[in-house]
């Protein structure tokens, strides 16, 4: 399947909406009371052109050849999977002077979009070859009744649809895959996944590749294998709820191939989809391991392509050596739940890292022995694998999503709003080169554009989604060693062990704050600022953030903030190596199991109630790709989310189970 090379031509390009950044469309929103259709079904994008192009020109370009393609089933070809083309109507078009727009006019969505545009995209040279003018457009859809139909007989959640640009004199087309979503419910009600830290690359196949090849070649020779080897030829994995506790240390020895558990999980998705139990997918960030590809057959540009591919169910290049002889390893289905995207610090990085560096494979439950005559075809360059820049993200904004920072409203009640919480920063050197690094965080621009999305949400519900956690905590050697002490116990330091109720009992206060240092692995930048906005202490937005979702650390971790008074702070070091520098901290943080509490409720007053009072909740979900270092019992897995009537009423954590052949 040929692809179309943006940086070429003079034709103008649709940018927005996008795979990673769709837009929901609802049926339901356009019926009047007697189930008839009250206005046309129009929606907005974005497009970029080449400077000096006259709006004719461009419209010209979108003239009877802009059409949307239902995704009718998610297996066989890619052709076979799509409907027919339904033509759009283009009825407007407006250029956009995006250097005009400040932080005094973020006070609508689409000049906060502009600006973010404007801040972070158009800033990268030639992103799209010669088109840096920015154009909005209306189009509508003309064979809604048709549409309608199809989501219907689907019987599926939604109804996803590519937009098609047939441009002319050429074969190719230019496709905005995913870019509509469209939906017929009552959005007071509905169910999405939090999923981060995928970690997809090119590698990871080859390293799974090679890994069967070893093992066989082993049982051929009539060598005894290990334990983990004879496990990762007779089990397989799949995604279930909760915590598979009795096989605990068995799974983290599973060999992980992380591209395999982003297939599980578009399979896990596709069938909720279709039993109409999910409606939309956030992944925060770490999308990729890296830009760069380290290992492959060359008919990969980046990494990026390959993540795209694996959630379109593409394939490329399986013709050509090295050939694949595991099945396991082929893209066969397509994602077939809307996914909103935001990148993490991985997505900046540009080369890749040996995979003896820090004992990097237990990540992906490997022993050293496992890896031995394992080699990556580029060489690895440690300075170049930690190497970070905005450039690196040229793919992502043209593959996936324009926008670093933008706002979701999900019906009347509910907004999403993903911040990129940047790249590795290099101030905490120490943690940084042992693999546990805190981003740069959030720049004076994103704190503005932050404020005027919860301007504009007014008294609605808000759902901050981002990469890198506010708080995460550092449980040193020192500070495992004290509180066994002061807990009594005989056994390991837990993480259940500073849940409030233990806290009380054994030191007397429940506030973490007070004992633990909790900038460890978090946002470097506007990190005080960020609490006091998600608390509602802010001298700007004075209210209260309902979620906060995160992941970063490939730990499962749950917080609850509030308010402090000015005499109540405490201080925390900046997390700067080798500098005293203090900041107070804004708020107080708890632990606890808050998903249990919440689920615990049977009376939705009395939960709506509690939930009021002790919002904002921090929730760190762990990675779908990697084990933790740290934390390596706890297998890969994500955060399943049931909203009713307006209310959260569950937040299950589904994890790889081992499944026995």
């Amino acid at each position: 399947m040929q692809v179309l090379d943006v940086r070429k031509g003079d034709f103008p390009i649709i940018i927005f909406p996008n795979l990673g950044q769709p837009i929901l469309l609802n049926f339901q929103d356009y019926l009047d009371e007697e189930a008839n259709y009250k206005k046309p079904i129009t929606f907005n994008a974005y497009i970029i052109a080449i400077p000096g192009q006259a709006p004719q020109r461009i419209l010209e370009f979108f003239h009877n050849n802009i059409y949307l393609q239902p995704i009718i089933k998610d297996e066989g070809s890619f052709e076979q999977r799509r409907g027919e083309r339904y033509p759009l109507q283009l009825i407007e078009i407006n250029k956009i002077n995006h250097k005009d727009i400040n932080i005094d006019d973020l006070t609508t969505k689409a000049n906060c979009i502009i600006r973010d545009f404007s801040s972070y995209l158009l800033k990268i040279k030639r992103i799209y070859g010669k088109r840096k003018d920015l154009y909005r457009i209306t189009l509508e859809i003309k064979n809604y009744i048709i549409l309608e139909k199809l989501l219907f007989e689907s019987r599926r959640s939604c109804l996803l649809c590519d937009i098609v640009h047939e441009l002319p004199n050429t074969i190719l087309d230019n496709i905005n895959y995913h870019a509509i979503a469209l939906f017929k419910k009552d959005w007071s009600s509905f169910k999405f996944i939090h999923s981060t830290d995928f970690h997809v690359s090119r590698r990871n196949d080859f390293i799974a590749d090679f890994l069967k090849k070893k093992f066989l070649k082993k049982i051929s020779r009539h060598k005894l294998l290990t334990e983990s080897q004879k496990r990762y030829l007779t089990t397989h994995l799949q995604f279930k709820k909760g915590i598979q506790e009795d096989k605990l240390e068995e799974l983290h020895l599973a060999k992980y191939n992380f591209n395999n558990s982003l297939r599980k999980f578009i399979d896990f998705i596709n069938t909720r989809v279709n039993y109409e139990e999910l409606d939309f997918v956030l992944m925060t960030g770490d999308l990729i391991d890296y830009v760069e590809i380290a290992r492959g057959n060359y008919q990969y540009k980046n990494n990026f392509h390959v993540f795209k591919d694996i959630l379109l169910g593409l394939n490329r290049g399986l013709d050509k050596p090295p050939f694949f002889s595991d099945e396991s390893l082929i893209n066969k289905k397509e994602i077939l739940a809307p996914i909103f995207l935001s990148v993490g610090n991985h997505d900046y990085r540009k080369g890749h890292y040996s995979l003896n560096l820090g004992k990097t494979y237990q990540v992906y439950g490997m022993e050293k022995r496992d890896i031995r005559y394992y080699t990556d075809i580029r060489f690895f360059n440690y300075f170049k694998a930690l190497y970070s820049r905005n450039r690196f993200l040229r793919d992502y904004f043209r593959l996936f999503n324009p926008n670093l920072n933008y706002k979701v409203e999900i019906g009347n009640n509910y907004n999403i709003i993903l911040l990129d919480t940047g790249h590795d920063s290099v101030l905490n050197l120490h943690d940084y080169l042992r693999g546990s690094p805190s981003t740069k965080g959030l720049k004076d621009e994103q704190i503005h554009l932050l404020r005027a999305f919860i301007r504009l949400c007014q008294d609605e519900k808000i759902i901050i989604a981002m990469h890198s956690p506010p708080i995460s905590p550092n449980l040193t050697y020192f500070v495992r060693k004290k509180f066994k002490k002061i807990f009594k116990l005989d056994r390991y330091l837990r993480w259940g062990d500073f849940y409030e109720e233990n806290m009380i009992k054994y030191y007397g206060k429940a506030r973490l704050e007070k004992v633990l240092d909790l900038k460890y692995e978090t946002i470097m930048y506007n990190w005080s600022r960020f609490l006091k906005i998600c608390t509602g202490s802010d001298d700007v937005v004075r209210r209260k953030i309902d979620i906060v979702l995160c992941g970063h650390t490939h730990t499962l971790k749950e917080f609850r903030l509030k308010e402090v008074k000015k005499e109540e702070k405490m201080k925390v070091g900046l997390g700067i190596f080798l500098l005293p520098i203090n900041v107070a901290i804004p708020c107080k943080i708890f632990t606890n199991i808050y998903r249990e509490i919440i689920e615990g409720f049977k009376d939705d007053n009395e939960l709506k109630i509690w939930f009021d009072i002790n919002k904002p909740f921090v929730f760190q979900t762990q990675a779908l790709g990697p084990l933790s270092l740290r934390d390596k019992y706890k297998p890969p897995g994500f955060r399943y989310i049931t909203i009713k009537h307006n209310q959260v009423k569950s937040l299950h954590v589904y994890s790889l189970h081992m499944i026995d052949d």
